[in-house]
């Protein structure tokens, strides 16, 4: 990807989603970096795309990912949304920075990322994405995950609070599962619809 643009991902549709629906997560250090990088899909072949949209994001964790390590890409990927009031974002951020995200690492499930987008709405879209080796390991990190709860320290209450906050303050979110398209060039992969995200990973600003 030209103009300093780092391709975060590439998958299809698997589960919950069109197999033909194509997510493609760019990340830019800025926007005028995304501004100068649309340049380069006029050069791209659109007759076999049936439809493209393009929604531009804000990280909201302190260190957003310009690009994934390749112990980091995975064959799976979760697309997880949530809808919160915007008051919240903050509130939000913090029980994920605390509690939910050192329970992804403590599983090995490396974030892609999380962001919002950079329009402000009402309510609040987040997406997160987390990657996962094959479905049986996705299954099993949800099992594990739901055990959460059962140990009983300080620490582990002040994450259970963190958590049902998280909870609380959701007012709704889904899930689907990505397939990683590692060969999206192939002109097979041309009849597909795309979806086109790209990220400005710089640091969020906080509303």
């Amino acid at each position: 990807m030209s103009s300093k643009g780092s391709i975060l991902c590439v998958s299809n549709g698997f589960i919950g989603i069109p197999k033909t629906t194509i997510l493609q997560i760019i990340a830019h250090p800025d926007i005028k970096s995304w501004q100068t990088s649309q340049g380069a899909w006029s050069s791209i072949d659109n007759a076999s795309i049936k439809r493209e949209s393009v929604r531009i994001l804000r990280p909201i964790n302190s260190q957003p990912k310009l690009n994934i390590p390749p112990e980091d890409r995975k064959n799976i990927y979760e697309y997880r949304k949530y809808l919160i009031n915007p008051v919240y974002l903050n509130e939000f951020t913090k029980c994920f920075d605390e509690s939910i995200y050192p329970h992804l690492k403590s599983l090995d499930i490396p974030l892609v990322g999380i962001w919002t987008l950079s329009a402000s709405t009402s309510p609040l879209e987040i997406i997160q994405m987390t990657g996962y080796d094959n479905i049986i390991h996705w299954d099993q990190t949800r099992i594990e995950l739901s055990k959460l709860d059962d140990n009983q320290n300080e620490l582990w209450n002040r994450g259970k609070a963190l958590r049902d906050r998280f909870d609380k303050i959701t007012i709704e979110s889904s899930v689907i599962l990505m397939e990683s398209t590692y060969h999206y060039i192939n002109n097979s992969f041309l009849k597909f619809r795309i979806h086109n995200t790209c990220i400005l990973a710089s640091k969020p600003k906080i509303i």
